[in-house]
C-alpha cells in the first residue's frame, strides 16, 4: 500500500506559516473567513505572522454574523476587529439558519427584518455591513474582494484533517493545503489542516493569543476537548446537550433564544426524545413512520415523506423479498434509510437540506441530484430569496 502520510522536517506550527508566507509573497489577495472558533483564530494569527513577513499586513479578515451564539463569541470577534493590523469585514446577509428544534419552521432568520431589533437576541455592530448573497461560499468572493490584476483570491478557512475522515479526503483529493478555484473563482487555503487539538491550544497557550472565553466556560462544564466546537447552536439535533450547560452557564441568554425561537426550551428541558418520533407501546416503527411523518406532519414535510417512502421501498423490494427491516438496518439499502426506525428519525423533520435522502433517482448521472429538492427560504419567507446554490452554513 503506498504511503498516503508524509513526516514534517519541521513542526506544523512552522509549517502552517511557511504555507501562508508562500502565498502573501506570491501577490495573492488573502481574505481569512473568520467564525470566532478557535481553528479560524489559529488561522488569523498565523496570517498576522505571515503578512508581516512578508510585508503585507493589514490581515484581510471577513466574518458573517450569525445572530445567536454562545456569549463570547462576538465579544472576541470585536477585540480582533479593533486590532490595528487587522482589517475586519464584518457582515450580515439576515440569511435563514437552521432550527432543528421547530418542526413547522425550520429556518429562523438572523436579524429578522420583519422582527424588531428589541426582539433579536443581539444587535451587529456598527461598523457591520449587510451583503445580499444567503450562500456562505459567496461571501468571499472576487466581485466584492476583487484581487489584482493577474492574481487569484485565496479564502483561508480553518479546516483540520482530524475533525473528520471526509475532510481528510478532500485534502488527499486536492493534493494539497491550496485547492483548485471554486465556480466563483477563488481558491480555498488550508494552513492548519494537519494541526491536531493538542497544537491549536498549544499554540494559544504559547504565544498568549486571544480567544473565545466560550471555550473556558464550556469546559468548565464538562464538555470533552474534542467536542469544543463554536457553530450556531440551533443547527442539529444533537445540539441539545450543549444548549442545556449554555442554559445554566448564561441563563439571560438562554431566555433570549428562547423568545426568539420555538422548540429550544422543550428540547433543553426534555432533551432529544422531545425532538424526535416517538413510538407507541405495540406500536411498529412502519406505523410510527405514517403517523408521525406522514398524517401528523406538517403540511410541508408530508409530500417529501411520502416521496423518501416510495423509493426505499421501490429499491428495497428490488432486491429483498423481505419487507423493510423495523430497526436493524438492511446492508444492501443506501445511506440512512434501511429501516423504518431509520427512516423516521432522518424525516421527522422533513430533511429540508436533503442531509439524509442523499440516493439518487436511477439514470441520474448529475453530482448531489437528489430525489428531493432543497426548501428554499423563499417557501416559508416569500421574498426572502433563494440559496443561490447548495445550502451550506460552515
Amino acid at each position: 500500500m503506498p504511503k498516503i502520510r508524509k513526516i514534517l522536517e519541521m513542526s506544523v506550527f512552522d509549517k502552517a506559516i511557511e504555507r501562508m508566507v508562500a502565498v502573501y509573497e506570491a501577490g495573492h489577495r488573502v481574505m481569512v473567513s473568520f467564525s470566532a472558533g478557535k481553528d479560524s483564530g489559529i488561522c488569523l494569527e498565523i496570517c498576522r505572522i505571515a503578512a508581516k513577513m512578508a510585508d503585507r499586513l493589514p490581515v484581510e479578515v471577513v466574518m458573517r454574523d450569525e445572530e445567536i451564539m454562545y456569549p463570547g463569541t462576538f465579544e472576541y470577534a470585536e477585540r480582533i476587529a479593533a486590532e490595528p493590523d487587522i482589517d475586519f469585514n464584518w457582515v450580515y446577509a439576515c440569511q435563514p439558519i437552521v432550527n432543528a428544534y421547530d418542526r413547522h419552521k425550520p429556518y429562523f432568520w438572523v436579524f429578522d427584518p420583519d422582527l424588531g431589533p428589541d426582539q433579536w437576541v443581539r444587535q451587529p455592530p456598527d461598523f457591520a455591513y449587510r451583503i445580499e448573497h444567503l450562500n456562505i461560499q459567496q461571501i468571499t468572493i472576487p466581485a466584492r474582494f476583487p484581487p489584482p490584476p493577474g492574481k487569484e483570491l485565496y479564502n483561508v478557512m480553518g479546516l483540520r484533517a482530524q475533525e473528520s475522515a471526509v475532510r481528510l479526503m478532500g485534502l488527499f483529493q486536492s493534493g494539497g493545503y491550496v485547492t483548485k478555484p471554486n465556480e466563483f473563482g477563488v481558491r480555498g487555503c488550508r494552513p492548519i489542516y494537519d494541526w491536531k487539538d493538542g497544537d491549536v491550544w498549544k499554540a494559544i497557550r504559547d504565544n498568549k493569543w486571544d480567544y473565545n472565553s466560550a471555550y473556558d466556560v464550556m469546559s468548565r462544564l464538562g464538555v470533552r476537548k474534542t467536542m469544543l466546537r463554536i457553530a450556531p447552536p440551533t443547527m442539529n439535533a444533537a445540539g441539545c446537550k450543549s444548549l442545556a450547560l449554555a442554559a445554566s452557564a448564561w441563563p439571560g441568554w438562554f431566555e433570549k433564544v428562547t423568545h426568539r425561537l420555538d422548540g429550544v426550551r422543550l428540547a433543553v428541558n426534555y432533551g432529544k426524545r422531545a425532538i424526535e418520533p416517538l413510538r407507541r407501546r405495540g406500536e411498529t416503527w412502519e406505523a410510527c413512520y405514517d403517523r408521525t411523518c406522514l398524517r401528523n406532519a406538517p403540511e410541508w414535510i408530508r409530500p417529501r415523506a411520502q416521496a423518501v417512502k416510495d423509493i426505499v421501498l421501490k429499491r428495497h423490494n428490488g432486491h429483498s423479498p423481505h419487507a423493510l427491516p423495523e430497526v436493524a438496518p438492511c446492508m444492501t439499502c443506501m445511506g440512512n434509510m434501511g429501516s423504518w426506525k431509520r427512516l423516521a428519525m432522518a424525516m421527522y423533520h422533513g430533511d429540508p437540506f436533503c442531509l439524509k435522502a442523499t440516493f439518487r433517482r436511477k439514470g441520474d448521472k448529475a453530482k448531489g441530484k437528489l430525489p428531493l429538492d432543497y426548501i428554499e427560504p423563499e417557501f416559508f419567507k416569500p421574498g426572502s430569496g433563494t440559496w443561490g446554490g447548495t445550502p451550506n452554513f460552515s
